[in-house]
């Protein structure tokens, strides 16, 4: 589970997993600082760092050695009704081509993307019943 909680600088959010935290924010056209991850970005980093983590469980399994995986995802949002999410892996370490392209080819069925594949739905947590609101002064 994420949280998010408003900070004291206009559209900054620090984001926790109970563990680590990030600041997201918005650009500064929109009002934020521009300053920090923006929320689009953090879909591209989830994505991104799936992959990564995948290509380097796979180079582990098959015994490859390699100094580094850098991997970038950006979106494409241009088209009506599309969400297109472009990305790049390079292996960098002394391994032929056809393997890199092998690891990568197998890395590209990463939980993240299998998830980002199925048909998304958005539910509050809670029945909307269930979520309190603040009770009416005087009562």
């Amino acid at each position: 589970m994420i949280i998010a909680e408003s900070e004291e600088h206009k559209y900054c959010v620090q984001l926790s997993n109970g563990t680590a935290k990030i600041t997201a924010d918005v650009t500064k056209d929109k009002g934020g600082s521009g300053d920090y991850f923006r929320p689009h970005d953090l879909i591209c980093a989830g994505y991104a760092s799936c992959l990564n983590i995948n290509v380097c469980m796979i180079l582990e399994k098959k015994a490859l050695k390699y100094e580094r995986v850098i991997t970038t995802v950006d979106l494409n949002r241009d088209l009506a009704g599309r969400t297109i999410f472009l990305h790049h892996i390079e292996i960098i370490g002394d391994i032929d081509t056809a393997a890199k392209e092998a690891v990568i080819f197998e890395a590209l069925n990463c939980p993240v993307q299998k998830t980002l594949s199925q048909n998304i739905e958005f539910q509050p947590a809670l029945p909307l019943t269930m979520i309190q609101t603040a009770p009416s002064p005087g009562k």
